[in-house]
């Protein structure tokens, strides 16, 4: 009973020293969105795809270009014989010009413009993969933290119930109640104590610094799970449902999909090498001249110009490069068919994983937490034994390193039946910031309306 009590008791400091300024979920997300260099990279790598539409659509749109000129012409002619009159002539030149060309059919840039549609749209479904799987990233860093907490505490726990085993053992054995095999055997428990809390601080403090990588900012102190939340089982409550929903919506099969539609654009625009190109070219040109190279006799001059006119170029032969860059891009389109295929093939296992450990994890759960009351009952019942001597100090310490093992496991448990959620919205396509939200309403402080306790 006095061990019971002493886990409460320790389990409350642990809640109470918690405070209003502790980091909870939501907090965590928000700081790793501004800070995490994986989404920044992934936002990037969107928005420099994202102008391969604009680029490729100006190949298509007109092209018009204006220029102008001043020059300053100064002529000087000497002749030594005599025979012609020497003369020197300064006169001005200037003028502009305005060409316009616009494409009338080029089937490869038409392909190419596609090809960068489905390249943008592949890079926002990637770009949106990167904010799930921060997510996913922020809430495992954010529960591994709570349950090394949870380790530790319970490993020191178990540290002080063996000490005060150890002590009893030693009086005992002190006043020939017990043999000198039962305080050594107690000592070995101890000592392995010391050794598993050694491991539990260094465990702490390596997943502190992970989730520090991901925040950008030192941990003092998260917000701890509730009690008590809701064990939600997925709804629709069919497998074969959600497998349909995955294959419809997970946003990396999208993105192999959009990949996929790319690089047979690609493909069509390297064949389009064959057909002919058909433009329009059209100019408007003007030079003034105040003044001739030859005499002032020839005056100046004013010169307009304007035509209009269409180009066609028929390819014949171009040493087979066209042929060439075919074959290349129809290996990508074999490629990028075999990605997809894989994509599917994965979102359909992912999908199903998540949805069975969703269920698996809320009986895991459960059971885990009467295997804990069944623990505990075993431990006082083993103690009143070894106080009426009917027990060893051997068979405490097993009872104990079985109870401190079902609050491993109860603690871990809950840790999981979270995370399996998020691995199912996620595998679905439908994973977003404001399941993080709600989830962080099932924390200690959590300001939502109290949740039916159902584990």
């Amino acid at each position: 009973m006095l061990l019971r009590t002493t886990l409460a008791f320790g389990f409350i400091t642990f809640l109470l020293s918690t405070t209003a300024q502790a980091l909870d979920l939501k907090q965590a997300l928000e700081r790793a969105e501004q800070y995490d260099a994986t989404l920044r990279t992934a936002l990037a790598d969107y928005m420099t795809a994202e102008e391969a539409y604009p680029t490729s659509r100006a190949a298509l749109l007109p092209d018009l270009t204006a220029s102008g000129f001043y020059q300053r012409n100064d002529t000087r002619r000497e002749n030594s014989t005599g025979a012609i009159q020497d003369f020197e002539n300064t006169f001005d030149t200037k003028g502009y010009d305005v060409t316009l060309n616009q494409v009338i059919f080029n089937k490869a840039l038409w392909d190419s413009m596609e090809e960068s549609k489905a390249a943008v749209a592949a890079a926002a479904a990637n770009y949106e993969v990167a904010k799930q799987e921060l997510i996913l990233r922020v809430a495992r860093a954010y529960f591994n933290v709570l349950g090394a907490q949870d380790n530790l505490a319970f490993t020191r726990a178990e540290k002080e119930a063996i000490g005060r085993q150890l002590e009893q053992s030693k009086e005992r054995f002190n006043v020939g109640l017990i043999a000198i095999t039962d305080v050594r055997e107690s000592q070995a428990s101890y000592d392995n104590a010391v050794a598993n809390e050694i491991i539990a601080e260094n465990t702490l403090r390596n997943n502190i610094e992970a989730l520090r990588v991901l925040i950008g900012d030192p941990v003092d102190e998260l917000v701890p799970l509730a009690e008590e939340f809701p064990l939600l089982s997925p709804e629709p409550n069919d497998i074969n449902e959600w497998q349909k929903m995955a294959l419809e919506n997970n946003l990396s099969l999208k993105a192999a999909k959009f990949s996929l539609t790319a690089s047979k654009e690609a493909f069509e625009s390297a064949r389009a090498g064959h057909y002919p190109i058909l433009n329009l070219a059209a100019a408007h040109t003007y030079d003034s001249s105040d003044g001739s190279s030859f005499s002032d006799a020839f005056g100046g001059s004013d010169n307009t110009n304007n035509n209009i006119g269409v180009q066609l170029a028929i390819p014949i032969y171009q040493g087979g490069g066209v042929s060439s860059r075919a074959r290349a891009a129809n290996a990508q389109v074999w490629s990028s068919q075999a990605q997809v295929d894989l994509a599917t093939r994965t979102t359909v296992q992912q999908i199903r994983d998540a949805y069975l450990g969703v269920n698996a994890s809320i009986s895991s759960v459960r059971a885990f937490k009467q295997a804990l009351i069944s623990a505990r009952t075993s431990v006082e019942a083993t103690e009143a034994g070894f106080e009426a001597g009917t027990r060893t100090s051997v068979d405490v310490l097993l009872v104990q390193g079985r109870q401190y093992e079902a609050e491993r496991n109860y603690a871990r448990s809950r840790y999981d039946y979270l995370l399996d959620l998020l691995d199912l919205q996620q595998a679905a396509g439908s994973l977003t910031r404001e399941d993080v939200w709600l989830m962080n309403e099932w924390l200690a402080t959590g300001s939502g309306a109290s949740p039916a306790p159902t584990n």
